[in-house]
């Protein structure tokens, strides 16, 4: 297995999970875009409300690969 350089490792981006703050929701969106800013994360998982279709729908929506009906 090689051995990653400390640049590689500055490189790679963070990747997140979300619980709530799923679309149409005020702080979701301004955490999103945060996070965005410097383009040094990619968010890869969410339960993004309680209710499991609005969680799961919201996470299609927003093109998020991991989706949980629950947190």
């Amino acid at each position: 297995m090689p051995i990653e350089s400390s640049n590689q490792r500055q490189d790679r981006r963070l990747r997140l999970g979300m619980v709530g703050g799923g679309p149409g929701g005020f702080i979701g969106a301004v955490h999103r875009i945060a996070a965005r800013l410097d383009d040094r994360y990619e968010l890869v998982a969410a339960a993004l409300s309680s209710d499991a279709e609005r969680s799961l729908s919201g996470a299609k929506e927003l093109h998020i690969p991991r989706a949980y009906s629950q947190f």
